[in-house]
């Protein structure tokens, strides 16, 4: 694998960002707007998902059933990125550090009214018509706490 460009490090920096602002904002079009129109993903580390195509579409729907009714913070860091077989697809990989809290206005967020959870996703992405998107999400689930009924994507079968 190669290097990326500067310009390129920064645009899928950027494309990261947003994908995980989007489920802070409850932007549902800004997450679409970070995906392929397939997207793989692999989730079983954590004990949601099992591995699967489907569309960027799809992806966005399931997030948004999954977690929409949480207050969310994603932040991720030591963000690596290189070339795969040519300058059109990079692989991509950070830590994450997830807090999800039961919504402030319909719950007390003290005691087990919060789920929350680290570890680092491998991310592919690749380039159409001048700008990235994210082809397949892999999670590599290191620790989670609290109350994981909070999260409808971990429970199993979501």
């Amino acid at each position: 694998m190669k290097a990326v460009s500067p310009s390129d490090f920064f645009a899928i920096n950027d494309v990261l960002c947003r994908f995980f602002l989007s489920f802070d904002r409850r932007d549902w079009a800004l997450m679409s707007n970070c995906l392929s129109s397939l997207v793989f993903i692999d989730y079983t580390s954590s004990g949601r998902e099992k591995p699967s195509t489907m569309s960027g579409m799809d992806f966005v729907r399931r997030r948004e059933n999954a977690v929409d009714n949480l207050a969310k913070h994603h932040s991720f860091s030591n963000l690596l990125v290189a070339y795969e077989q040519d300058e059109d697809t990079v692989s991509a990989r950070c830590n994450y550090l997830i807090l999800r809290f039961a919504d402030c206005q319909s719950a007390d967020i003290a005691g087990d009214n919060f789920f929350h959870s680290c570890g680092d996703y491998e991310f592919l992405l690749s380039r159409a018509d001048e700008h990235w998107k994210i082809k397949s999400i892999t999670q590599h689930a290191l620790q989670s706490w609290g109350n994981r009924s909070l999260h409808g994507g971990s429970q199993p079968g979501a």
